[in-house]
């Protein structure tokens, strides 16, 4: 096999392999130093919150209003979906398997 055949086999199998690897990750939320709340895959945590991280699913805060639970639940829905979108726009049918969906709330 030529060098320049290897390098584009190798690349598809990274390419298609990767992705299934991200599919079976737990979601996870975060909160940086300005106390903005993120949800993904823990590869996506930046190192210095790692520590931060939970998962998705924990109990909120106490305190946390009814509203704000919602938007929580929206948020971890939307990671969910996001680790099935194709390129081109559109879901991978398994998105719906995998991922609750969740009506944007409607609160403040």
């Amino acid at each position: 096999m030529k060098p320049l055949n290897l390098v584009k086999t190798v690349s598809l199998v990274v390419a298609f392999c990767l992705p299934l690897s991200v599919l079976g990750a737990e979601l996870v939320r975060w909160t940086d130093d300005g106390g903005r709340v993120h949800y993904g895959v823990m590869a996506d945590v930046p190192q210095r919150y790692t520590s931060r991280a939970e998962p998705a699913g924990a109990p909120l805060p106490p305190g946390t209003t009814a509203c704000e639970a919602r938007w929580h639940r929206y948020a971890a829905s939307a990671a969910c979906f996001d680790q099935y979108r194709l390129v081109g726009g559109g879901l991978k049918p398994e998105a719906f398997q995998r991922c609750t969906e969740v009506p944007q709330p409607d609160c403040n």
